[in-house]
C-alpha cells in the first residue's frame, strides 16, 4: 500500500475533527503523524509537516478525486471530538475511527483504520496525531 494513501486517510480524518470543533484556533500548525501497521516487519517513520488550517478546511478536505469520504459519526464532548470517517474509491474502502483532544495551542489524537483494497488482504493501522499551533497563517 502506498504511504501517501495512509497519510491522506489520517489527515482527512483529522481535518474532519477540526472542522467540528467550534473553538479551534485557526492558523499555522505543525502536525506529526505516526502510523503503525499490524504485521509489518518495520515501522514507518513519523511524518511532520506544517499546514495552515482554518475552520473552513472541513468543507475542502477531500481533494483526492479517487476517494469519496463521508463522516459517518461524530461526537463532541468538551475539548474532545470522536469520529468515524469512511472513504470509498475504485481501489477499495477505508474506515477510520478516532478521537482527538484539542487545547488552544495543541492537539493530540489516536485513530484506527481498516483498509480493504481490491485483491489485497485487509490491513489495520493505528495512528497517533500530535500538533502544535505555530502562529498566524503566512500571507
Amino acid at each position: 500500500m502506498k504511504k501517501t494513501l495512509i497519510i491522506v486517510v489520517v489527515l482527512l480524518s483529522m481535518l474532519w475533527t477540526i472542522g467540528a470543533w467550534a473553538q479551534f484556533k485557526e492558523g499555522l500548525w505543525e502536525i506529526t503523524t505516526q502510523v503503525e501497521m499490524k504485521g509489518m516487519p518495520y515501522s514507518m517513520p513519523p511524518t511532520t509537516f506544517r499546514q495552515c488550517i482554518t475552520k473552513n478546511d472541513a468543507a475542502l478536505k477531500n481533494k483526492d478525486k479517487n476517494y469519496e469520504c463521508k463522516n459517518t459519526s461524530q461526537k463532541i464532548s468538551g475539548d474532545t471530538v470522536s469520529y468515524t470517517v469512511e472513504c470509498k474509491g475504485k481501489e477499495g474502502i477505508t474506515k477510520t475511527s478516532g478521537k482527538t483532544t484539542f487545547t488552544e495551542n495543541s492537539m493530540n489524537g489516536t485513530s484506527t483504520t481498516t483498509v480493504k483494497m481490491k485483491r489485497q488482504p485487509e490491513m489495520k493501522m493505528a495512528s497517533k496525531i500530535t500538533g502544535k499551533y505555530i502562529g498566524p497563517c503566512p500571507k
